[in-house]
């Protein structure tokens, strides 16, 4: 079998063949044309030049020349082509439209041709034949195509082609001189030109709605080839359009990109987009993350403070400029009445006095009113141009007020909690130029609701605060004053968050023996609980400490009081006992922080005795009493924690301070509580706790006052204590005072019934001269107290302490831990100032 394009001897029948068909046989050798393999190098060279595929026959139909495209579309074997029919083995109709080609007829055709390779392909053939000198038919010129690529250019043409006019953005091509030279259907419906109005325009040229200078953009890009993506154009919406707006901005979003051809530029292509829509949503998501922090920073600002007249005075700041030129709030009466409580103008706003209502006023205004109608009808009014409707201003000096101010929109929200009306708020945009729409009225009505909130809150916690406050100041002293042998000072500062009450406190307590019981306590908690609580244990002290019991005994009770106030409730407290007559302090502490003793000249000393548990605990652990010296001069100091302890700062620090602060100035009690109060509470303001501070100074000299001797258990020693009882009256001038007689009595009755009573020990008499009176006390070793009796008419004795009852103005006993303490107070005249 023969392969196609067969050289002519290779095709040559064999002697005795059937004659070879006339569309089969050779073209004779020898005959006149282009020879085979005969063309010059010279034409192969120019032909090999080309990028299409050409070849040329001779007269016979045999190739003469062949290009390398031409060689590589037939599947020639490189060098072998040469002499090859092309008629051999193709169809009829290649055959014959070649033999007309080389009788001379021109030739353009799509024929199927079979390959070097077997293949058969359709190629489009257009042939130009070629004649010699006298113009005879010599051969022919063809230059062949491949129909497969010649159908996909096509349809890539046409691809593009329906890509451009159909694609959904917006298409452009502009030439060399940026004109436009085709727009796609869809950018001639986003901006509202036909494509034939575009042609030969520039940008701004076709579309003068447009704020950006696009031409200079596609400029740019033909000069640098540098692309512009993403430039944003802005139109006013006037062209028309599916996506405009009557009248309304619109945003494209236009990129940019130079059209090159081998290298050089032809044109600039551009994709542009409708982006209004998110334009639009990423202003109105703009806005209200802005809505968002306004109102976030309105709550803070609102809830940051619990004073009602500050709460909406930080109303007007909000309002003021951020939805108001002008703003005024006003709290509602109980009558009815409004009474203007905050105002605030733009900055540069000269407003005319006699259109202004001033703050702290109260107006009652016109039935119909739209403030009234506000207050009494929770209805609010709003005014969005006040040139369009001026008879809807608010009347009377309101509208004096407008006008003078040249006010444009006029909103009145009742400010409304739970259905009940608290105040007014008005706002009145002037200068600034700008209206209430529905956007800005409904972002001022939920600022009025938050702030209604927080003023109502405010004013709640006013009222708790003037009524917790009321309550802790009835169940303090107003002020502590010292006693006969003891100056006393002190201060309370409530806690800087909550109701501002707590359950510190501080007592002096004059005792009837003579002495004075110290005490200062804190009730953990805040609020009117541990006020109420403190008042309850306040009270409790008083009643316990005129029984004069121990100090560890008064806490002992107190831990039992306590338990049974409330479940869970913690008391602190330190309760102590100062003796002038002895110059002695005895103490007991349950929990509290330690006291600060003070000596006459000498260096602060932080008493750390013994330390019980808190009231209330009830760990049935009991409490200890400690004694010191407390002589004229000493100072004391008991306060509560707040004063010593805050965050990050160590407790024992905060003593030492403390101590330092109190080393000099107890001539002045009340300049050293302020001292203590600067050097303590270093982390106010801001501090949650409360704090109390009580100083105390001893101010008695018992060298000069206080006369005292032991006595043997002997009878006889009655004598000697009358003798001393006498003398010591006529030492401080009270020798022929009533007092004398009666107190020698006395004295006799309790030193026999010491002696008596408790022979195993001596026993001490001690009596002391105070401003008004004497204070006579009888201490031994018997434990148990003596008890009142009613002697009958034949009863020899037990008519001792009667006599006590009678005569004295007070009487008591106390237990001691080794014995007990009887004594009675008799009244004197007071004392008489030095001569001079």
């Amino acid at each position: 079998m023969t392969s196609p394009m067969q050289r002519d001897e290779e095709a040559a029948p064999p002697a005795g063949s059937p004659p070879v068909p006339a569309s089969e046989a050779p073209l004779p050798a020898g005959e006149p044309g282009v020879p085979a393999g005969s063309a010059g190098p010279a034409l192969a060279d120019v032909l090999d030049a080309l990028a299409v595929a050409t070849i040329v026959l001779d007269a016979r139909g045999r190739i003469a020349v062949c290009n390398s495209a031409a060689a590589e579309l037939l599947q020639l074997p490189a060098g072998r082509w040469a002499g090859r029919s092309v008629l051999l083995g193709q169809d009829d109709s290649l055959v014959d439209a070649v033999r007309r080609l080389l009788a001379g007829e021109p030739m353009a055709r799509e024929t199927p041709v079979r390959l070097g390779n077997g293949d058969v392909r359709a190629l489009s053939w257009k042939g130009t034949p070629l004649r010699d000198a006298d113009g005879a038919p010599a051969g022919a010129v063809a230059v062949l195509e491949d129909t497969r690529r010649r159908q996909a250019t096509r349809r890539d043409l046409a691809l593009v082609d329906a890509l451009f006019r159909e694609a959904p953005v917006g298409l452009a091509v502009f030439d060399t001189r940026g004109r436009f030279t085709r727009v796609n259907r869809a950018l001639e419906l986003l901006d509202g030109v036909p494509d034939d109005e575009h042609r030969g325009q520039r940008f701004t040229q076709a579309l003068p709605t447009v704020a950006a200078d696009v031409d200079e953009v596609v400029d740019r890009v033909l000069r640098t080839g540098a692309p512009a993506p993403d430039v944003e154009i802005v139109t006013s919406g006037d062209s028309g359009g599916s996506g405009a707006d009557p009248g309304g901005a619109r945003t494209w979003l236009g990129s940019f990109f130079r059209l090159e051809h081998a290298g050089q530029p032809v044109g600039v292509g551009s994709i542009i987009r409708d982006v209004t829509s998110q334009r639009r949503a990423q202003q109105e998501r703009a806005e209200a993350a802005e809505r968002l922090a306004f109102i976030v920073r309105a709550g803070e600002l609102l809830a940051g403070s619990l004073d009602p007249r500050l709460t909406m005075s930080n109303l007007c700041d909000l309002i003021v400029p951020a939805l108001a030129d002008h703003a005024f709030v006003d709290l509602r009466e109980e009558d009815g009445g409004l009474r203007r409580t905050a105002i605030r103008h733009a900055e540069g706003v000269d407003v005319p006095p006699a259109a202004v209502r001033h703050v702290g006023q109260v107006y009652d205004y016109p039935h119909g009113h739209p403030l009234r109608r506000a207050a009494e009808l929770g209805e609010e009014h709003l005014v969005p141009d006040v040139d369009a409707v001026p008879q809807q201003v608010p009347q009377g000096k309101d509208a004096g007020f407008v006008k003078a101010v040249g006010g444009r929109s006029v909103l009145v929200l009742p400010m409304m909690v739970a259905g009940q009306v608290i105040g007014v708020t008005t706002m009145v945009l002037s200068r600034s130029g700008r209206r209430y729409g529905p956007a800005e009225a409904e972002l001022a009505r939920d600022l009025v609701n938050r702030a209604s909130v927080a003023v109502a809150n405010a004013l709640s916690y006013e009222q708790q605060r003037s009524a917790a406050v009321a309550l802790q100041r009835s169940l303090l002293p107003e002020v502590l004053t010292g006693t006969e042998g003891l100056d006393a000072a002190w201060r309370y500062l409530p806690g800087a968050t909550g109701t501002q009450v707590g359950g510190d406190w501080a007592d002096v307590i004059p005792l009837p023996s003579g002495r004075v019981a110290i005490v200062v306590g804190d009730v953990m908690g805040r609020g009117l609980h541990a006020a109420a609580v403190m008042g309850q244990v306040r009270t409790a002290v008083r009643v316990l400490a005129y029984q004069d019991p121990p100090p560890s005994e008064v806490l002992r009770a107190l831990d039992l009081a306590v338990a049974g106030l409330a479940e869970g409730q913690i008391v602190t407290c330190v309760y102590a006992v100062f003796d002038p007559g002895r110059g002695t302090l005895t103490l007991a502490s349950a929990g509290h922080v330690p006291p600060i003793l003070v000596p006459p000249g000498g260096e602060p000393e932080v008493l750390r005795g013994p330390v019980g548990v808190p009231l209330g605990v009830r760990a049935d652990l009991g409490y200890e009493d400690f004694e010191v010296p407390m002589p004229h001069g000493t100072g004391l100091a008991l306060y509560t924690d707040g004063l010593v302890e805050a965050p990050g700062q160590d407790v024992d620090d905060g003593i030492a301070r403390l101590a330092e602060a109190l080393r000099d100035g107890w001539d002045d009690l009340d300049g050293l509580c302020d001292a203590a109060i600067k050097a303590g509470a270093q982390h106010a303001p801001g501090r949650p706790d409360d704090v109390a501070v009580l100083l105390v100074r001893a101010s008695f000299g018992q060298d000069e006052l206080v006369v005292s001797a032991t006595l043997p258990p002997d009878p006889a020693a009655v004598s000697p204590a009358r003798a001393m009882f006498s003398a010591a009256l006529e030492r401080w001038g009270l020798g022929d005072d009533p007092a004398a007689i009666a107190g020698e009595l006395l004295v006799s009755e309790v030193v026999t019934n010491a002696i008596r009573y408790a022979p195993r020990g001596s026993c001490q008499l001690l009596v002391r001269r105070a401003e008004r009176s004497l204070h006579i006390e009888v201490r031994d070793s018997d434990t148990r107290l003596p008890r009142l009796r009613h002697a009958s008419f034949e009863d020899e004795g037990g008519r001792g302490l009667a006599l006590v009852q009678a005569l004295s103005r007070n009487w008591g006993a106390r237990a001691l831990p080794d014995g007990k303490v009887v004594w009675f107070t008799l009244d004197v005249p007071p004392v008489e100032p030095p001569a001079g």
